[in-house]
C-alpha cells in the first residue's frame, strides 16, 4: 500500500510538472487580483498565473489538513474516554464474577428463589 501512495505522488508530480512546462507562456502573464468592498477598492500586486494556482492548492491542502487534523484529535479523545470506560467496565465485571454468591448482601430480599432440587418442571422435565 506504501508503494501505491508512493507511485501515486510521483505520477501526480510528473504530470503537474508536464502542465506547467507545457504551458509556460500561459501561466506566465500576470494578473492582477481586485477586490471591492463597499468604499474600499484594494489590488494586489502582479503575479504570474502559476503563483495563483500554486498558492490555491497550497491553501487547499493545508485547510483539509487542518480539518483532518482537527478530527484526529477529536477521535482521539474520544477513543482515550472509552478505553478508560472499557478499563472500568473490566474491572467490575472481573470484582462481580470474583465475588462469592451465598452471602447474605448479595441475595436481593423477596426475591423466589428457584424451584427446589425435587421440583419438575413443566411436562416432568427436571430443572
Amino acid at each position: 500500500m506504501r508503494y501505491l501512495k508512493s507511485l501515486a505522488l510521483i505520477l501526480i508530480f510528473v504530470v503537474s510538472m508536464l502542465f506547467f512546462v507545457q504551458n509556460n507562456q500561459p501561466l506566465s502573464t500576470s494578473v492582477v487580483l481586485e477586490l471591492n468592498v463597499v468604499a474600499a477598492h484594494l489590488y494586489s500586486l502582479p503575479l504570474p498565473l502559476y503563483i495563483l494556482v500554486l498558492g490555491s492548492f497550497l491553501l487547499g491542502a493545508v485547510l483539509t489538513l487542518a480539518f483532518l487534523l482537527v478530527d484526529r484529535i477529536r477521535l482521539g479523545l474520544e477513543l482515550k474516554t472509552l478505553r478508560t470506560r472499557y478499563a472500568a467496565l473490566e474491572d467490575e465485571a472481573l470484582s462481580l464474577r470474583t465475588l462469592p454468591l451465598n452471602q447474605p448482601q448479595n441475595q436481593q430480599a423477596g426475591t423466589v428463589s428457584g424451584p427446589a432440587s425435587g421440583d419438575s418442571g413443566p411436562a416432568g422435565l427436571s430443572i
